[in-house]
């Protein structure tokens, strides 16, 4: 028998500093190297690679560990075995770090090939390689350009390259019938790197649509194309047993495969029998239109979509070709399915043809406020190569960025006709930080189903942490790691002690982030947790009155005057009193406890009556009823001032203080996590200044230290019952 060893490498890409994008833990496994995988062991079970040939298969996801080339080269050196490595998936951005996994496995002497998008994407538009693709195939490589699905092509292109005849290129121009190909299965050994066991599989390829930033369609076409739902079922059921009940199903756009509703009856008869599989899938904006579409989803355990909404504005769609969104439709699609409980992930381009610096803060502001996704991923325009936009880019000789390691949708690759260099990265930046701030987390979780809510919190939480990091969500994980023997050619090497005391900085930084978002995410869940409290109803409805006023006031496509301004913030104060009003005939504290009282505001506007302090022991009753008659006071004032911009501004102020000084008065304990937060504030700031020691934080620390331990063992513990109970119900 002839060993022949198969490794499998998905590259990674360079950060800003050239250092290797690799984590400790992911989020998201590749489908792609499942895909491959399976695809080889298959292939060797069926004897399609030879009657001579023992071949063994491994993985290796560059972003989550390295390669182990030379161990590999030595063990296949002393059974005498085949070295083959294959680079899949390549992406564009990938492509740099690719060709120097290249020189470094040329070294080994193993037969080197590779595939992805990029070499895909070049060839389906051009019909020629580009540079980058020459030079590979004149270092030996072996390029592979399409689907390798197709019975015996896979088979045929390792047997050419056991056999040392391998062309320099494979093109695979057509699309193969999926229905019979290998389901990739799961691997534990690879899966261990990340977060859970969620497998992933495309149960269909293409998409009918015709965006012009989407490379899906020239390199897998827009003629769906599927498995058989008999495969994937049994595929599903088959790992169950091994802990596989999470999938991330990657179709494209998984409402157009034609097996959808047969693949739903599937899993909600698996259901039926106590296996509760859950999944993700990727959907276009009118799958919510097809007739059973979002009910079936639901039933058969579906808990996120994830959506292309891509803009608000009508021309940028016109202009990528989308015409299928519908700007009109976006909240009541939202809404639609959110009402079962499935959550709903956008996506957000940024850069459009018609983007302006003004519309665009206009469009994030209405992205998250009126269309109200759960979770939000943003993008730069970026013409991919295998793209319409980059095919015409090219032809009209547009200048385009020469680094391919920037053509990651987070950098500027070519400039942009009504944004200014840096602007546009700004606006990116804006995006992630609008959306995931603790406020509007705050406002997500208090709309969040109960039944998702502590997915929600966690989703949440890694989503607040990669923007504090400044990395996408979709390309980061926990526990930065940067190799320093694994920098970019293109960069110096660092010496040991700049890089060891660089990377004692970064360890620190991401303690104290973590630090800062548990603290956030336990006021974020005293305030939002789903225990059925009415006056965390109450608090919900009169943060979402609030929210549509703002929305008027500021996402109007004509800004409102002053007095039109000042109208919708009265009629806000007049709703928020009402809403605090119905309380307190039912809601008199029955224990008789202190509750806090609201906390002296600090706005500069010093005419206007603020919520004041109640003496410790009254009811909650009689705060709220305070607070009622100060509302209407200060509604009252607003009605006799002439109106002003800086009227309206301090106005908005005023309404967030009385929305804080309710959630104090209402929740004892988020006005007891507040004050830690003060308190770390102030020894802080006096910590820079040299000035530790005052005798009132010395009498404060002992409580606040209490408090700081008492509120994160609650939060802690609430999290892991939560967690425990549902991986007990699975």
């Amino acid at each position: 028998m002839r060993k022949v060893h198969v490794a499998y490498v998905l590259p990674s890409r360079y950060d800003d500093e050239g250092y290797v994008n690799r984590y400790v833990i992911g989020l998201l496994p590749s489908n792609t190297l499942t895909c491959l995988q399976s695809l080889t062991v298959d292939a060797a079970r069926t004897g399609a690679l030879g009657p001579d040939i023992d071949v063994s298969v491994s993985v290796y996801d560059d972003a989550y560990c390295k390669t182990p080339f030379r161990s590999l080269a030595r063990q296949c050196a002393r059974e005498n075995a085949t070295l083959i490595i294959g680079l899949v998936g390549v992406q564009s951005n990938q492509f740099p770090r690719a060709c120097d996994l290249v020189a470094e496995f040329r070294h080994t002497g193993a037969r080197i090939m590779m595939g992805g998008f990029h070499i895909s994407g070049v060839m389906a538009l051009f019909n020629e390689p580009d540079d980058g693709m020459k030079q590979l195939m004149s270092d030996g490589v072996t390029l592979v350009a399409g689907e390798v699905e197709a019975p015996g092509v896979l088979a045929g292109i390792l047997r050419d390259v056991i056999e040392g005849t391998a062309k320099p290129m494979y093109r695979i121009t057509e699309t193969p019938d999926l229905t019979h190909a290998a389901v990739p299965a799961p691997d534990p050994a690879y899966l261990k790197k990340f977060v859970g066991r969620m497998g992933t599989m495309d149960t269909s390829r293409g998409c009918p649509f015709n965006c012009s930033f989407c490379t899906i369609i020239n390199v897998q076409g827009r003629k769906m194309r599927c498995r058989s739902a008999k495969t994937i079922l049994d595929s599903i059921e088959a790992h169950y047993e091994l802990g596989f009940m999470n999938y991330f199903f990657t179709d494209d756009n998984f409402a157009r495969s034609p097996i959808w509703k047969e693949l739903f009856d599937g899993l909600k008869d698996m259901r039926s029998r106590g296996r509760l599989v859950e999944f993700m899938m990727q959907v276009d904006t009118q799958a919510w239109r097809i007739p059973g579409f979002i009910q079936g989803a639901v039933e058969a355990g579906c808990f996120l979509v994830y959506i292309g909404i891509e803009t608000v504005n009508e021309e940028n769609l016109k202009a990528a070709d989308k015409r299928q969104n519908k700007v009109h439709q976006y909240a009541e699609m939202v809404d639609a399915w959110r009402s079962v409980g499935i959550l709903v992930h956008g996506g957000v381009i940024i850069g459009f043809p018609h983007d302006t610096l003004e519309s665009m803060r206009k469009g994030l502001a209405i992205f998250r406020d009126e269309i109200k996704v759960d979770e939000a991923s943003y993008f730069m325009l970026t013409p991919l190569p295998g793209s319409r936009d980059h095919f015409e880019m090219v032809q009209r000789h547009v200048p385009l960025d020469a680094d391919l390691n920037n053509y990651d949708s987070f950098h500027e690759t070519f400039r942009h006709a009504h944004l200014k260099p840096g602007e546009w990265r700004g606006l990116y930046l804006e995006g992630w930080n609008g959306f995931y701030n603790k406020e509007n987390l705050t406002n997500v979780l208090m709309r969040t189903h109960k039944d998702r809510y502590w997915r929600m919190i966690w989703v949440s939480f890694f989503n607040r942490y990669t923007t504090l990091r400044g990395v996408h969500m979709m390309i980061s994980g926990f526990i930065r790691l940067k190799d320093r023997n694994s920098r970019r050619p293109i960069f110096p090497k660092e010496n040991v002690a700049a890089y060891y005391w660089r990377r004692t900085k970064d360890l620190a930084n991401e303690v104290a982030i973590m630090g800062k978002i548990f603290v956030e995410f336990q006021e974020m869940w005293l305030l939002t947790r789903p225990d059925g409290d009415p006056l965390r109803r109450t608090l919900g409805a009169v943060r979402e009155t609030w929210g549509k006023a703002r929305i008027r006031i500021h996402a109007a496509a004509e800004d409102p005057t002053p007095a039109e301004a000042i109208a919708e913030i009265r009629g806000a104060l007049r709703a928020i009193s009402g809403a605090f009003g119905a309380l307190t005939p039912n809601n008199e504290d029955a224990t008789g406890k202190s509750h806090p009282h609201p906390h002296k505001s600090h706005s500069s506007h010093k005419s206007h009556p603020r919520p004041t302090a109640v003496t410790g022991g009254a009811t909650l009753r009689a705060q709220l009823e305070a607070m009622v008659r100060e509302i209407a006071v200060y509604e009252g004032h607003l009605a006799k001032e002439t109106p002003t911009d800086d009227t309206v501004l301090a106005a908005e102020v005023r309404v967030r203080e009385i929305l804080t000084a309710y959630e104090n008065l209402a929740f004892a304990d988020v006005a007891r996590r507040r004050r830690c937060n003060r308190i770390h504030q102030e020894l802080w700031e006096r910590l820079k200044r040299g000035h530790i020691f005052a005798p009132r934080l010395a009498l404060a620390l002992p409580r606040a230290l209490y408090d700081e331990v008492r509120l994160g063992y609650a939060f802690l513990r609430a999290f892991i019952h939560a967690t425990t109970n549902r991986l007990r119900v699975a």
